[in-house]
């Protein structure tokens, strides 16, 4: 900002508006206003979950696995075996082979996420599932930051950091 004098001219000292002073002071209150917030989503989602699933847990269906045949339950495991046709998963202390994903669709030590109806002799009927490779997490995160560094670059192409104000501001010419 430029100051201009009683004779018409400028001087070229900049100096700090009483606007741009007030400015950090309004954004405290906003700050606080916003963390406050979102202390109270997190706290009342807590209150609200209960910790307990719609579905039994594998240590409940390992230990009464006869009462739990019929039921649908939703499950993670990591993939042990991928003979004859099948691919057993393992779930804490739970050990049960699935009718989905196909052997060839896994690796041993894939997570698998399932969702299905548990059979008679530790087997689950698959409605759904969902595998988890090592090999696509490292994509996964890699695209990600790819996307973060694209997503920065076009929006500090057009902007700058004000530090004075702490606020972003136009490049200048746009």
């Amino acid at each position: 900002m430029t100051v201009v004098d009683g004779a018409g001219g400028s001087d070229s000292e900049s100096i700090i508006t009483q606007s741009e002073r007030i400015a950090p002071v309004r954004r405290l209150p906003t700050l606080l206003v916003l963390c406050v917030a979102l202390i109270a989503l997190v706290v009342g989602f807590g209150l609200q979950f209960n910790g307990s699933d719609a579905y039994p847990d594998p240590e409940a269906i390992d230990d009464e696995y006869p009462s739990h045949v019929g039921e649908r339950v939703h499950l993670w495991g990591e993939v042990v075996e991928t003979g004859d046709g099948t691919v057993v998963l393992a779930a804490d202390p739970l050990r049960f082979a699935v009718s989905d994903p196909p052997p060839r669709a896994v690796d041993p030590g894939d997570s698998v996420q399932v969702y299905g109806t548990l059979r008679p002799d530790r087997r689950m009927e698959t409605t759904a599932y969902d595998v988890q490779s090592t090999g696509r997490i490292g994509y996964m995160y890699g695209v990600s930051v790819l996307g973060a560094l694209l997503a920065a670059a076009g929006f500090l192409r057009r902007w700058r950091v004000d530090r004075s104000g702490w606020r972003f501001v136009p490049r200048e010419g746009e």
